[in-house]
């Protein structure tokens, strides 16, 4: 089997590596320039020359590749080292300016890779004594990344050509055929920008300082979890303020799709619509156990019992990381709660990280099955189905795998913390947050942490946003050994 799988495998093309890799370094050149623009705004002008050293460095690195011919079509793998490498360049890119915010280097490197792949972990116990220009930039960082400017560059770049599709990979599953990839592309970045400037210009309107306003925005839309104050979101010191953010972080879990084909032609049953009902209902169903929990447990008053446990909810199903109680007060069923939710996550097609509530759905139609089959004659034919559609063998294949890999990666990291002598529920929840990109914290990632663990940390956030199986490709050593397709 391993031979014959070996025959069937090509290995990727580095002039196909270098033209797309390139072609995203360069759109991440421009997106550096962003934050040094704001460091100079606020006259830090340190930390601005270092943002723009990354940026030109970035650029003049690119531009030599971006020319090179494009390819017939593009390989699976390539796509997949291609994401990848985007993603590793658009850490370790800032891990110098933010150096320059007074970070250590391996700090500097879990405050980069947490912000590019929009978790929100931070080793930092105090932020309002940073840099306006480091905390807009950690925040903008999350922003892009939960576009994904894969998505990005394909709008506003690189035109509808074969090879694209790959570079989406799940993101067009399930899209009309129809739909070419240049416009779903644009489609949702629409989404996406509306989704974040209206929010912002309410709050502004309400009163909150731009700065504020901006970074969490930013942080909400791509349910990343940055804050500018050191207690998360009580700082805003505004309920209206919170709620809106609240709205954004909400709105960011629900498939991006789902917003331009409710604008066009309404609602109607679809995989998306069930999996916003399911996500629905999982918000309801955290908040009320948590809810529960806090009041009995804790003895706080069922108003405060009730608003904290819709803001944990929250935070935890959707993969925010916005925080308003401290995580280390709950008691062990709230925090086994909140795993769960991490766990869960979001929808597909959206911000949103962890398993995704469609591939959990699909497991329950699966487990349902499973129970029907042995009562059905033996030539019956029956195929799960899920809003009206059969559940297809490739959708239940990758829904095994992620979760199988999954759950080894969960292990696999969990087991090196209590090894160390960390509590194992709470290990448990600062590995599923950074697994699902949550960013919520049981108290254990902190400055001090063991620079092991921290990379540990690193590299489950990378797997969460990549979803493991990239991430996995990119290390496979048959993946950049062996032979290859001669013609491009």
């Amino acid at each position: 089997m391993n031979e014959r799988a070996s025959l069937l495998m090509y290995a990727i093309r580095g002039p196909v590596i270098l033209k797309y890799a390139a072609q995203l370094i360069l759109v991440q050149a421009g997106l550096v320039a962003v934050p040094a623009l704001v460091a100079l705004l606020y006259q830090e002008y340190g930390l601005s020359l270092r943002f723009a050293m990354v940026a030109v460095a970035l650029a003049a690195l690119s531009r030599p590749f971006v020319r090179w011919p494009a390819p017939a079509h593009i390989q699976v793998n390539e796509a997949l080292t291609v994401t990848v490498i985007a993603f590793l360049v658009g850490a370790v890119s800032l891990v110098y300016p933010f150096m320059g915010a007074g970070l250590p280097f391996l700090d500097a490197l879990f405050e980069a890779v947490s912000g590019i792949t929009t978790t929100g972990l931070t080793t930092l116990s105090e932020v309002e004594d940073k840099p306006k220009g480091f905390l807009f930039a950690r925040s903008w960082m999350q922003w892009y990344g939960g576009l994904g400017f894969v998505v990005l560059v394909i709008a506003l770049l690189m035109g509808v050509q074969p090879a694209n599709r790959r570079l989406l990979g799940q993101e067009l599953e399930r899209e009309n055929a129809i739909m070419d990839i240049h416009s779903h592309a644009r489609q949702v970045t629409q989404v996406y920008l509306i989704l974040t400037l209206i929010p912002m210009a309410l709050l502004y309107l309400m009163g909150v300082d731009g700065l504020t306003a901006v970074v969490h925005v930013l942080s909400a839309v791509s349910t990343g979890g940055f804050s500018n104050f050191n207690d998360s979101l009580a700082g805003l010191n505004s309920l209206p303020a919170g709620f809106v953010v609240s709205l954004v972080v909400v709105s960011g879990a629900i498939s991006l799709p789902l917003y331009y084909r409710f604008y066009r032609h309404g609602l109607s049953r679809s995989m998306e619509l069930d999996e916003t009902l399911g996500l629905m209902a999982c918000l309801f169903f955290a908040g009320v156990t948590l809810m529960l929990s806090m009041h009995i447990k804790e003895g706080m008053d069922w108003d405060i019992a009730a608003l904290q446990g819709a803001m944990l909810a929250m935070s935890a199903q959707t993969t925010t990381g916005f925080s308003s109680l401290d995580i280390t007060r709950l008691d062990a069923v709230a925090k086994v709660v909140m795993i769960v939710a991490m766990a869960t996550g979001g929808a597909v097609g959206s911000t949103a990280g962890g398993l995704k509530i469609l591939r959990v759905l699909i497991l329950l139609k699966l487990m349902h099955y499973a129970v029907q089959k042995p009562a059905m004659p033996d030539h019956s034919v029956l195929k799960p189905r899920l809003a009206g559609k059969t559940i297809a063998a490739e959708e239940i294949n990758g829904v095994l795998t992620l979760l199988g890999w999954g759950l080894a990666l969960m292990v696999g990291s969990w087991l090196p913390f209590v090894a160390m002598g960390y509590h194992p529920l709470d290990s448990l929840f600062e590995v599923v947050s950074a697994l699902a990109t949550t960013g919520l914290s049981s108290g254990i990632t902190r400055a001090d942490l063991q620079p092991a663990l921290k990379l540990i940390l690193c590299f489950d956030m990378l797997a969460g946003r990549l979803e493991i199986v990239a991430l996995l490709v990119f290390l496979y050593p048959k993946t950049w050994f062996g032979r290859r397709v001669r013609e491009l």
